[in-house]
């Protein structure tokens, strides 16, 4: 990571980019791969590797039938749920235990709001974890037009007061919030279920807008050192500029400047289960594993590094789980960091975040990629 500022562009625009290689991916997800965007960061003794899944890991579950009780629906909101799926209950719970929070059905949720040059921007939700954080801003008064893909210039995200200080590091990717979801198989639909389509130039048709005309800007958020938590913390979240964006270039449409200062949510969803099986073909034993519905950190012991292959440290990753009733999700996870935590390398951990909520009690064993080659193992846990 840059020792100069925590400031990012908004350089993960991975939609463009994956939906013009969508017929590709498609052929890859079948035969059980996936395609990923890495990048190494060294600082100090700790190595990251930074991933995120190049089929958009975002998801979305149709809101359920109206319950017959009188009751407060905490739904999520369009670009929330397009990118952690979750079902009715799972974002009732979630919302009722303080680990996600709805901001429009705060009492003082119009003063959050920030409106500059005709542009609005204020906070939709929020969802938590020790080690990730999901944010979701809704954007009024801008437009574009069909088939151009909107974004900010600049997104400056950080936690604490100091942006300048390494401890208010995180890491982040963000983008706007285009329809389109990953099946639980990977592979890419609308946010309806139905199949993707293309316009006349080959290239598949995005969904920005809701039904009010209004988008979405998707954050996730994560811890930088493994050890830290952002529980309770403030994040301080900056938009500068409004535009489009093509092939990585920036077009500025509306100049302005929205800023925000998110208090997270402080519960825990986190536990720690002891595992102590050896990952087979690798020098490398899973100990224990951090499991939230929204997040995991698998914790490793070393016997022998091995060489890094390219990009690749040859950390195992836990990318999916199988449930007790049998279902597989091979591809849950949906970008991270993994890196050594030590000098001598007889250390690691693997942190990811999710496309969907899980019930933690329901996993019976996870599916880890033990190689570049992407090799997969499945190791049970118990709890």
């Amino acid at each position: 990571m840059s020792k100069k500022k925590k400031v990012f562009s908004e350089e993960v625009e991975l939609s463009e980019i994956v939906l013009e290689k969508t017929n590709q991916a498609f052929a890859m997800i079948r035969q059980e791969d996936i395609v990923h965007m890495g990048k190494t960061n060294t600082k100090g003794k700790r190595i990251y590797k930074m991933q995120a899944a190049a089929v958009a890991g975002i998801c979305i579950l149709a809101v359920s039938s109206i319950s017959v009780i009188a009751a407060i629906h905490h739904y999520w909101g369009r670009g929330m749920n397009g990118n952690i799926q979750a079902s009715d209950a799972q974002q009732q719970e979630l919302t009722e235990q303080n680990i996600a929070k709805v901001y429009r059905e705060e009492p003082d949720s119009s003063s959050l709001a920030v409106t500059d040059n005709g542009i609005t921007v204020k906070p939709d939700t929020v969802v938590v974890d020790e080690r990730f954080a999901y944010m979701s801003f809704s954007i009024s008064g801008y437009h574009v037009e069909d088939g151009t893909e909107p974004g900010f210039g600049v997104v400056t995200v950080y936690q604490g007061d100091n942006p300048e200080d390494e401890s208010s590091w995180v890491n982040m990717y963000g983008s706007m919030y285009d329809g389109i979801i990953p099946d639980e198989n990977g592979s890419p639909i609308y946010e309806d279920g139905s199949p993707l389509e293309s316009d006349e130039n080959g290239r598949i048709i995005s969904h920005y807008t809701d039904s009010n005309g209004d988008m979405e800007y998707i954050i996730q958020a994560s811890v930088v050192n493994e050890n830290d938590s952002l529980l309770g913390k403030t994040m301080h979240v900056n938009f500068q500029n409004l535009g489009t964006r093509s092939r990585g270039a920036f077009t500025p449409a509306v100049e302005g400047n929205w800023d925000f200062a998110i208090t997270l949510p402080d519960v825990s969803s986190s536990r720690t289960i002891t595992v102590g099986q050896k990952v087979g073909g690798t020098g490398f034993t899973l100990e224990t594993i951090d499991i939230s519905p929204i997040s995991m950190k698998a914790n490793y012991s070393v016997e022998e590094a091995p060489e890094g292959h390219e990009d690749d440290l040859g950390i195992p990753e836990v990318r999916g789980v199988v449930l007790k009733d049998g279902t597989r999700l091979p591809y849950l996870t949906d970008g991270g960091s993994m890196g050594y935590t030590d000098s001598s390398r007889k250390n690691a951990c693997h942190m990811a975040g999710y496309d969907r909520v899980i019930d933690v009690d329901e996993v019976a064993a996870l599916i880890v990629w033990t190689s570049y080659e992407n090799e997969k193992i499945e190791i049970p846990i118990s709890k």
